[in-house]
């Protein structure tokens, strides 16, 4: 009748246990009423890590002072706070080759009897030590659905007459872990609803800006072009001359953002890559941005292993142009713009390095400075470094940066081989 008692009574703990942690510490402290040990070690499987965690830490002693025979109302927290289950959780997060020692000795299907005398390993026996054991140690899985969710390191004592406890908190422990695996699974499907709607509202945002930006180009190439033949009416009008300068520079500003909306919507990636010069992209770009830069100074090294990459010409050009760019206005005004060029073959990647002497950027800006529309000038749209981004993701390649010496390094990585067939299609 005894007997009889105390199972409902576990049982009624395991139903009323709502969260994996209360699961752990209402119910395993439950068997020093019913075996005789005087600690207990319980690890959970953890299907994120794939391994066994140190989950709770019991002493027979401590437990009952808090508990006080009242295991459905007792303070879980003071029980989880104890020293002796903060030196385990510890472990795992210290000692993970022992931990893995541990599993590795103790998991099984079947209830375990481990000799301590019989361990190897001088750190794991001090481990065991540490708490308590020394003699030999018992350990008993929990299973649910064929699978081992968790065991627990007890004292030698007679377990037969405790299986049902032991079975029934294993199917408690595994429904929890099922209702934890099914919430997240939930959470993600909603979450990508989300996104899928958040997604949606951006690409039709996006068509609608798209058209804004074309209308708008066509009818500034018209307003600039008009505009532009009303400075010879000015005459020698000090205040009309600087009214017109003012316009005129911010109506170019107005059309090179939409020339920038223009481009990044046009990032697709090309049917087709083509073997092409390095060296002849670099100089071109070179060429470009010193038509309009003047106080710049570029040094370039090219590995004689790299000759040609499979990519597409234009959009390659306009990456270096841009970062060309970047750099030079970065450094403006300070000194002499000094970029370095180097391109290396490494691991099967063509590497491209891009170092200017612009004295680098802070660490909010280095997070940020791929992401459309983020800029730190007073001018400009912020797609640019985004339209690089793009074009190199075409490319299969990857893309970051970095402060260096008393500037910003640019890296690129291509792959040689871009995959899909006969010249990278």
């Amino acid at each position: 009748m005894q007997k009889s008692h105390e199972l409902k009574r576990f049982l009624n703990i395991l139903e009323r246990a709502g969260s994996l942690k209360e699961l752990y510490l209402r119910a395993l402290p439950f068997f020093f009423e019913i075996c005789n040990i005087d600690k207990i070690l319980f690890f959970k499987f953890s299907k994120r890590k794939n391994c066994f965690d140190p989950k709770l830490a019991v002493k027979k002693s401590e437990a009952l002072k808090i508990i006080k025979d009242d295991y459905e109302n007792f303070d879980v927290d003071k029980l989880f706070e104890s020293e002796f289950n903060k030196k385990f959780r510890i472990l795992g997060v210290k000692c993970n080759d022992t931990v893995r020692a541990l599993v590795g000795l103790f998991v099984d299907k079947k209830v375990k009897i481990i000799n301590f005398n019989n361990i190897a390993g001088t750190q794991l026996k001090n481990v065991l030590r540490e708490f308590g054991f020394k003699r030999e140690i018992l350990s008993v899985p929990f299973v649910s659905l064929g699978e081992i969710v968790g065991f627990m390191l007890i004292d030698i004592c007679e377990i037969e007459h405790v299986r049902c406890y032991v079975g029934a908190f294993s199917c408690a422990l595994g429904r929890l872990l099922l209702i934890k695996s099914l919430n997240n699974l939930t959470n993600i499907i909603e979450t990508q609803k989300e996104e899928l709607n958040r997604t949606d509202i951006v690409c039709q945002i996006g068509k609608t800006a798209l058209t804004i930006a074309h209308e708008m180009k066509n009818s500034l190439v018209g307003i600039i072009g008009l505009f532009g033949k009303l400075k010879d009416k000015l005459g020698e009008d000090e205040k009309a001359v600087k009214y017109y300068q003012i316009i005129d520079k911010e109506l170019k500003k107005l059309y090179d953002f939409t020339l920038d909306i223009n481009k990044f919507s046009k990032i697709v990636k090309p049917r087709e890559f083509q073997p092409v010069d390095i060296e002849d992209i670099i100089d071109n770009s070179i060429e470009m941005v010193s038509a309009f830069a003047k106080d710049v100074s570029f040094s370039v090294s090219i590995d004689e292993n790299v000759s040609q990459v499979l990519a597409d010409k234009t959009q390659l050009e306009q990456v270096f142009l841009n970062l060309f760019k970047n750099s030079i206005e970065a450094g403006k005004g300070r000194h002499k713009v000094k970029i370095d060029v180097s391109v290396r073959l490494e691991n099967n990647n063509v590497v491209i390095r891009i170092k200017d002497n612009s004295g680098g950027v802070d660490e909010e800006t280095l997070r940020s400075m791929l992401k459309p529309f983020f800029t730190t000038k007073s001018y400009g749209t912020g797609l640019g470094l985004s339209i690089v981004k793009g074009i190199v993701d075409n490319h299969n390649g990857e893309l970051f940066f970095r402060n260096v010496d008393g500037g910003l390094e640019c890296v690129i990585r291509l792959p040689l081989n871009l995959g899909g067939g006969e010249n990278g299609r």
